[in-house]
């Protein structure tokens, strides 16, 4: 099996040096695994009007069309749409593949070898071993596959995400609390270990092992570093306080798989230190499915950006409106390119995911690396929902930033909101209606009178109804230790919408009276 071909040189190249790496290995990823073993990518091009001559360095890339999620998952029509994605070799298009000087490393190895064996290694190198699938929030989940191939460069990048954070395999050990699931965030953390020799607990996140396991695992294993979802290591880290648990031992906080928000940040740094430990710091790890990696941020005082790994992809920023490129800095839409690996692979693809400090190249103000940086804070395109105030006219509301003024508010310990129609009436405006659970001794009319006051003064919009519940009962509500990530936002407006169509359907099919 081929090794990835990758660089040592990752974090110290110029973007000179970046530019022409990339276009290089884009140029040569096209031609010679894009093209002949990619279904999907091979009808993209054709009805681009585009073929492998076509990309010879990253300005080519702005040719490729776009893809999007709704491109990659499985509908009525194409119900295999997504094997599409995967790079799936046959013998012919194999050879031809391969340019002059891998046709002859391929003889050689087929004379000292034999047939039978260079066979094999093909497979290795192709056969998917591991699915990942897409939380599936805003649609079904799609798979994506990776071979031994892809497996070594998640090796890679963990042990590169080691490097960033700081992590010592000889002195520092992890408890690794993402839920067991056929999901990006918790495979990369394996990795991270298996890549450095890293001890590392996997404990299913409170779906497998108790929340009082874990706690009790990790007052045993004295862990230095602990990874997971925001939401849960919040819960996680409060039930230790409650409890009493000693949980100095921890020194990093590494986040994934959700947006981590400021007051996510400050309430973990104050559990930690008041439950004993010193100067913590709380990171975070932006990554999604369809990249099959992960980019970490550095220890820094303030959040310096995601270490972007230039010999694997290339990142672009983009007007989610238009699809225009941003200038640097600016903010945009995230754009993911592979210029290396197997399974399954995208180019071009439009992640949904809004980078508010858009896309940088400068060095690193907190260590110095060269690398391409992506500056949050980090949103969604599709949070922002058009609320109607009345039956004639709306207004935008970004739900990404009303989370974050409701979790930022003093005294809230968990919530839910929930959009529906007044009156339960799918005819009728919008309403939401915001659960809380409040800490211990806080105010429930002076809670909600201060989060009215911010939510209309920095979003023009308005709580219709409060209701307030215990913790236990909240902590039920959003799911937390049952769900991947908690339930945070519930838009129940398209589920009433149908209900009335299907009341609708049942009178339109009832008999008529003659």
């Amino acid at each position: 099996m081929r090794r990835p071909d990758l660089t040592s040189k990752w974090e110290r190249l110029s973007r000179d040096e970046i530019r022409w790496l990339q276009g290089k290995k884009l140029a040569r990823f096209v031609r010679e695994q894009i093209l002949p073993f990619s279904a999907f990518y091979r009808e993209h091009f054709k009805k681009a009007g585009l073929d492998a001559r076509s990309i010879r360095n990253v300005d080519d890339l702005r040719r490729i069309p776009f893809i999007s999620k709704g491109d990659c998952a499985p509908s009525a029509a194409d119900p295999a749409r997504a094997r599409k994605l995967i790079l799936t070799p046959d013998a012919p298009t194999f050879g031809r593949s391969l340019s002059l000087a891998g046709k002859a490393r391929m003889s050689l190895q087929a004379l000292l070898r034999g047939k039978a064996r260079v066979k094999e290694q093909i497979g290795r190198e192709y056969r998917p071993v591991l699915f990942f699938f897409t939380t599936g929030r805003s649609s079904d989940p799609v798979a994506f596959v990776l071979s031994l191939y892809d497996l070594e460069i998640m090796k890679v990048v963990g042990s590169r995400i080691l490097q960033v954070i700081g992590a010592d395999p000889a002195v520092d050990r992890g408890v690794n609390v993402f839920p067991y699931a056929p999901h990006l965030a918790f495979w990369q953390v394996v990795y991270c270990g298996i890549a450095e020799g890293l001890l590392n607990l996997h404990t299913g996140g409170g779906r497998v092992m108790s929340t009082d396991r874990i706690l009790t695992s990790i007052e045993k294993l004295r862990p230095t570093l602990l990874s997971g979802i925001p939401g849960y290591v919040y819960h996680l880290l409060r039930q230790g306080q409650e409890q009493g648990r000693d949980l100095s031992s921890v020194r990093l906080i590494l986040l994934g798989g959700d947006r981590v928000s400021v007051p996510q940040r400050r309430k973990m740094i104050e559990l930690l230190t008041q439950k004993g430990a010193r100067n913590p710091q709380v990171l975070s790890v932006y990554g999604f499915t369809e990249a099959r990696i992960c980019f970490p941020e550095c220890p820094a005082p303030v959040p310096s950006g995601f270490h972007i790994f230039p010999d694997l992809c290339i990142v672009e920023t983009i007007d989610p409106e238009t699809g225009d490129p941003v200038a640097e800095g600016e903010k945009g839409e995230i754009v993911y390119t592979a210029i290396d690996g197997r399974g399954s692979v995208v180019l071009r693809y439009r992640t949904g995911d809004i980078a508010e400090g858009g896309l940088v190249h400068e060095p690193c103000p907190h260590c110095g690396r060269l690398t391409p940086r992506i500056l949050g804070p980090m949103s969604r395109a599709s949070s922002v929902v058009d609320y109607r105030l009345s039956k004639i006219k709306g207004t935008l509301v970004n739900l990404d930033y009303l989370g974050r003024v409701i979790a930022d508010q003093t005294g809230v310990e968990e919530w839910q909101l929930v959009i529906g129609k007044k009156n339960n009436d799918p005819l009728d405006v919008d309403e939401l209606v915001l659960h809380l659970a409040l800490s211990e001794g806080e105010n429930e009319a002076a809670v909600r009178t201060e989060l009215e006051n911010r939510l209309r003064s920095e979003l023009e919009v308005g709580v219709n109804r409060f209701y307030f519940h215990p913790l236990a009962e909240m902590l039920t509500r959003i799911g937390m230790e049952t769900r991947l990530k908690e339930e945070r936002v519930v838009d129940r407006r398209n589920e009433l919408e149908e209900k009335l169509l299907e009341a609708e359907d049942k009178e339109d099919m009832a008999p008529r009276p003659s």
